[in-house]
């Protein structure tokens, strides 16, 4: 036997400890590379998925407070998304709040959403159709339809209704001979609330401009706090639907709930 030779038993033995040891790099390597994306949003460059603990700037997508899971620029760009508006489709149906297909768009102007009555600020992405003149920011697609409850008014569930009605917390309605607006309404008591205020970020009393549709144009403190507040309720309830699905709650925390 050359001296440089090693035994089979031995041979096989040293592969199998490579392999456990090229293991984790390989793992490794299959999860940065789930870690880094190419996007629509900005062409030429990857994304390398980050963490942002505070807002300390705005997604590139949404125009909102980058907190939490993102992805930014692995070129060194002054870009970064959000994981979620990195998820957005170019296309969405959405029967319930629009009968067109609605695309994908980035806005060069301010606008003001449809659904929410926020603004949507220049160079962020929304939901357009361009027929009907309708725009809807991205998570407002996401809205809860049936069973939301809200502390505007405990008690009773609300349901997503296009209306013309008035809000009973911020008490702005639609404008005379304007078209409907989205409303969250308990039917019980036949009260509406404008989707911010049911998610109680409208700043009470503040003064506000123009008005479009269901309500008031936001400034920038409330419509920030909407729009976090707002993706902050669609993320704990879809939390707390995958932990019903997984262990359903018992008759005495079911009441408790309601």
């Amino acid at each position: 036997m050359a001296q440089d030779a090693v035994p089979l038993s031995e041979a096989n033995t040293y592969k199998r400890l490579r392999e456990q040891e090229n293991e984790p790099e390989r793992d490794t390597e299959r999860e940065m590379a789930q870690d880094t994306i190419s996007h629509f949003s900005h062409p030429g460059h990857e994304l390398v998925k980050r963490h942002h603990l505070g807002p300390t700037c705005l997604c590139d997508m949404c125009c909102e407070h980058l907190t939490g899971p993102a992805y930014g620029c692995d070129a060194g760009c002054d870009f970064a998304i959000h994981e979620s508006c990195a998820g957005h489709s170019l296309t969405l149906s959405s029967p319930e709040l629009h009968a067109h297909e609605l695309a994908l768009v980035q806005t060069h102007k301010e606008l003001v959403c449809d659904v929410c009555a926020g603004r949507c600020a220049p160079r962020c992405f929304l939901y357009r159709c361009q027929p009907c003149d309708f725009d809807m920011h991205p998570y407002c697609a996401r809205l809860p339809q049936t069973a939301v409850r809200s502390a505007q008014h405990p008690g009773h569930d609300l349901t997503l209704v296009l209306a013309q009605g008035s809000c009973a917390v911020c008490r702005h309605g639609v404008p005379a001979g304007g078209p409907p607006g989205w409303f969250y309404r308990c039917s019980a008591c036949n009260v509406d609330l404008h989707v911010s205020c049911a998610c109680g970020a409208r700043e009470q009393g503040s003064n506000a401009g123009a008005r479009r549709n269901n309500g008031a144009r936001h400034d920038e403190r409330s419509r920030v706090l909407a729009a976090d507040h707002l993706r902050s309720r669609l993320q704990l309830q879809a939390l707390q639907n995958a932990i019903d699905y997984v262990s359903p709650p018992d008759a005495e925390e079911q009441r408790r709930r309601n």
